[in-house]
């Protein structure tokens, strides 16, 4: 979803992207495909060398180098020592060149500087690349907040977690005092969930939400788990009802008798039909539900940001909409399913809107 420019403030990465909400797709995608998702939604991401070659053959799309998966000692060079991802990108005729910071450790202020100055001699539209842990949105935002300001260089936040970085205390507070803090220094969400458009709503530039559970988060390394348990390789689908994602082979748990419209999608790919698709397609041929489940995602990700960023008070509808979320999720309490609230999703309904203050106060 774009955003209309004339509707924004001018933006010093206004000639390489507009504000707004778009899908990140990694490096695997089928060109055709990706050039469907870049009509369909004005803009989107890849990843890596492969990302490069397809940006190449698609214009409009940026290319994530994705090196913040990359070991990083406090011995070792935290960047390259060469500009091979600046070449591949300027070959690749991108809008807006992205820098290829790897992972900033907790508390390494040189790291986060050293990340801050890369390409910033450069002419091109750049956008600063930080992959960080939630420490920094909450003990190290203060550091965060000033070197930002002083670089003066708009930034993408890759948060690094195994799951939802956004679900550690205090992160989505931390997120929108950064965002405010550096303003007018555009800010973006980068390999995000639905809270990109959360963020956007409380100021931030733009999100890139992942079109599936390994795009919506920086990697950090997973523990090791016991050989007996058997991982669940099936898609992970958003519900709008419930306003959060679950595994598709979950899908079947919810009752159908009692609350028949629970599974059920209006976007433009399930056309009101019951997410219980993307699970029967999943058990017979798993490539083709993920590819399902992302066509999905991508979609009622784009119709939310539409409702909400295009309301008078774009904070006021987002909170509406966490709400209706947790509101379903407790109703089904009365149907034997007991859901608690995902701790990304109660922080969300703890922030308060300028206008709910204002309501407050009179």
């Amino acid at each position: 979803m774009k955003i209309d420019p004339a509707s924004t403030p001018s933006s010093p990465l206004a000639a390489g992207i507009s504000p707004g909400i778009y899908p990140y797709l990694g490096g695997s995608v089928p060109v055709d495909q990706l050039r469907s998702v870049v009509a369909d939604y004005g803009g989107a991401v890849v990843s890596g060398r492969q990302g490069a070659k397809l940006a190449a053959r698609t214009p409009g799309v940026l290319v994530d180098p994705a090196a913040y998966g990359l070991p990083a000692t406090a011995d070792s060079a935290p960047l390259f020592d060469y500009d091979e991802w600046l070449t591949r990108q300027r070959a690749a005729d991108v809008p807006l060149l992205l820098t290829d910071t790897p992972r900033i450790r907790n508390g390494d202020r040189s790291a986060l500087c050293k990340a801050l100055e890369r390409w910033a001699a450069i002419d091109e539209p750049t956008l600063v690349v930080l992959p960080i842990e939630p420490w920094w949105l909450r003990d190290g935002l203060s550091w965060l907040i000033e070197e930002v300001r002083e670089a003066g260089r708009p930034v993408a936040i890759v948060l690094l977690h195994q799951f939802n970085g956004l679900d550690t205390v205090r992160a989505v507070a931390g997120l929108l005092a950064f965002i405010s803090a550096v303003q007018p220094l555009p800010v973006i969400l980068l390999r995000c969930d639905m809270s990109a458009v959360g963020a956007a709503a409380h100021g931030a530039f733009a999100g890139f939400v992942g079109s599936s559970a390994n795009t919506r988060h920086g990697p950090l390394p997973m523990r090791q788990s016991d050989p007996a348990e058997q991982r669940d390789a099936s898609p992970s689908v958003f519900l709008p009802k419930l306003h959060d994602y679950f595994k598709a082979s979950s899908l079947p748990a919810f009752p159908r008798d009692r609350r028949p419209d629970m599974l059920r999608c209006d976007d433009p790919v399930c056309r009101a039909d019951s997410l219980l698709t993307i699970t029967e397609l999943s058990e017979t041929d798993l490539q083709a539900g993920r590819t399902l489940a992302g066509r999905h995602n991508m979609a009622i990700t784009d119709q939310i940001a539409r409702l909400v960023l295009s309301a008078a008070e774009p904070q006021d509808a987002w909170r509406e909409t966490c709400q209706a979320g947790a509101t379903a999720s407790a109703s089904l309490a009365e149907s034997g399913i007991s859901l608690s609230l995902k701790p990304w999703l109660r922080q969300w309904l703890d922030i308060d809107s300028p206008s709910r203050a204002l309501q407050t106060v009179r």
